[in-house]
């Protein structure tokens, strides 16, 4: 079985940032490198997921309405 993949624009637009935002990602928080294949760049889900669960709280959502 193949490992999910993303693009540069699918992840862009999964994390929801810009690509200035994920070069100082990867540059300074430890998020995961891009794979090569010939000249695509990729990354594979598995990584960014396990990234994601280990970052604090600010990448948390809240859904649910503001406190009073």
């Amino acid at each position: 079985m193949g490992q999910i993949i993303l693009n540069k624009a699918q992840l862009l637009e999964e994390l929801d940032i810009v690509e200035n935002t994920l070069r100082a990602l990867i540059e300074s928080k430890g998020f995961p490198p891009p794979r090569k294949m010939g000249a695509k760049l990729f990354w594979l889900v598995a990584e960014v997921v396990a990234w994601l669960q280990g970052c604090p709280n600010a990448w948390v959502v809240n859904v649910g309405p503001e406190p009073d």
